[in-house]
């Protein structure tokens, strides 16, 4: 197999566990420290107070998400929603925290081979599933074979070989190692290889790779309790758990109207915040704040598929010299952003400052002309864009205006979910991507053949990219890579964020960890 393959399949899939996330990504970076309030962060009473939920005093956490689960299969997510209540159910063996150190999970040691083709893994010893059975070395086996059907981690189990040698200790051997698919290439996919129990699944499921639905049985300090009709989860805390926890319950609510709303009325315990609202938000005496770095990048993607007018070179051209990003960015983060140039974020390593097309409505005039288009024959495009994102929606209203100024017709779709992105059910889609701080991760995004190919884009059509992806060697190739992806315009780069947080000032909170997007709220406790 070819190593542009082999790096465009490995290191494809963890970006599916933050695509669609409005706010979360990898990469390092940290707030205040967790557990403080506003009031002992120093800011100055106000007066103003938020209600707080009945979770205090059950000791209990209310949460929401944006959409209903479809599966609670670790190897079948695709939904931010999923990533989050996974991740307080079933636990991997390491994950990598905010300075990227391993923190070991499941695992009491690790010896990596210093040609980086084998990591051996030794177990902790009487970790308990939620069945009350024991994990062993056998489960993690049974995992990584089940990898070969996740979104995310199909690439694991194609260039993973596990061998176990007793019950608590087993290796990872990299056969691919010299091609650039060692184990240092695998350690984004950890914190979501999550540990299943082979002798459930064996109990529920007729074949290894088909979905386990809500049928849960991990380690990690919740269990599945239930779901309503409406997406609503209950976890309950898992007695017998190795680590410690303190919250009994999570309470999970679908909300697809404004989180902050719902936050400011005590219905829920913690919520993201945009730029402008967080000014306000921080400000109250019994709410925690404070603003998160992430790696990710607001961008516009553009149809592929041979009948798209996107499709021709021209019109994805035009539309870089249409857009006004310092506007752009100034909506859709709430003036808490910065306009991009890059695809990558600044934490993506041997990221710089790419040139980019200058504002020019005559010539993307021109560019228009060269596709058949003109004032009376303009092209019709649809753009979608989530409607749980306010902020989102009123910056595609400023990219419907550019656009405009040229030969566009433009239509603003708002969508409830993230299925059309997937069958490029439209012409132009607003998104927000969370990836690696590898370039190389950004391979995937071009590969059709990774499942997260958003565009449309063939391989064929994706050579001059690919091949870039494929001669990336050190910081001048991998900005050269850089470069070809930006000048395909097939996605367009429009702002770099930061998110901010909120939590009730009355909880012990926990960090973020940005490497994985996620918060581990076995960590939280009320005071």
């Amino acid at each position: 197999m070819k190593k542009k393959t082999i790096i465009a399949l490995l290191l494809a899939g963890i970006m599916a566990v933050s695509l669609f996330s409005g706010c979360s990504g990898s990469g390092s970076g940290g707030g205040t420290s967790a557990g403080s309030t506003s009031a002992e962060s120093g800011q100055t009473a106000t007066g103003k107070t938020r209600p707080t939920t009945k979770g205090r005093e059950e000791n209990a956490l209310y949460l929401s998400i944006v959409q209903a689960p479809t599966t609670l299969d670790p190897m079948r997510f695709a939904l931010q929603s999923e990533d989050w209540i996974l991740a307080q159910i079933y636990e991997p063996l390491f994950f990598m925290d905010n300075d990227d150190n391993p923190v070991y999970v499941l695992i009491d040691d690790m010896q990596v081979a210093e040609d980086d083709s084998s990591v051996d893994f030794t177990l902790k010893e009487g970790v308990k599933f939620h069945s009350g059975d024991v994990l062993t070395a056998s489960d993690v086996a049974y995992s990584l074979s089940r990898c070969e059907v996740s979104n995310t981690l199909a690439p694991v189990y194609q260039y993973v070989e596990c061998e176990v040698t007793d019950d608590t200790h087993f290796t990872f051997n990299f056969p691919l190692a010299d091609q650039g698919a060692g184990f240092s290439a695998v350690i984004p996919y950890m914190a979501t290889f999550n540990i299943v129990n082979e002798s459930y699944c064996e109990g529920v499921i007729a074949d290894k790779n088909d979905d386990l639905k809500f049928n849960c049985d991990g380690t990690g300090a919740y269990m599945f309790d239930s779901m309503t009709n409406t997406g609503d989860v209950t976890l309950t805390r898992f007695e017998d758990y190795h680590g410690e926890a303190s919250i009994d319950t999570i309470h999970y609510a679908v909300i697809t109207g404004s989180q902050e709303l719902a936050f400011e009325a005590g219905d829920i315990d913690y919520a993201m915040y945009t730029g402008s609202t967080y000014k306000i938000i921080k400000d109250y005496d019994n709410v925690y704040a404070y603003g998160q770095p992430v790696n990710g990048v607001f961008f516009l993607i553009s149809n592929m598929t041979p009948d798209a007018p996107t499709h021709d070179p021209n019109v994805r051209e035009a539309i870089a010299h249409l857009l006004n990003k310092d506007d752009i960015t100034v909506a859709a983060t709430d003036d808490s952003g910065t306009a991009a140039s890059n695809l990558a974020s600044p934490l993506v390593q041997y990221w710089t400052e790419l040139e980019q097309p200058a504002l020019d409505v005559e010539k993307a005039n021109e560019l228009m002309s060269a596709a058949g288009y003109s004032a009376s024959k303009k092209a019709d495009l649809t753009l979608i864009v989530m409607s749980a994102y306010p902020a989102w929606v009123t910056a595609c209203s400023i990219i419907k205006e550019n656009l405009e100024q040229s030969y566009f017709n433009v239509k603003i779709e708002e969508v409830a979910d993230t299925s059309r992105y997937f069958i490029q059910d439209f012409d132009i889609g607003f998104m927000s991507i969370g990836l690696t701080t590898s370039f190389l991760s950004y391979s995937m995004i071009f590969d059709s053949t990774s499942g997260l190919n958003l565009s449309g884009v063939t391989e064929e059509e994706a050579k001059p990219v690919l091949d870039a992806f494929a001669a990336v060697r050190d910081e001048a190739t991998t900005q050269e890579a850089m470069q070809a992806v930006v000048d395909s315009n097939i996605y367009i780069p429009l702002s770099y964020t930061t998110t901010f947080l909120a939590f009730d000032g009355n909880l012990n909170t926990a960090p973020f960890y940005t490497g994985s997007g996620i918060i581990f709220f076995r960590e939280f406790s009320w005071k």
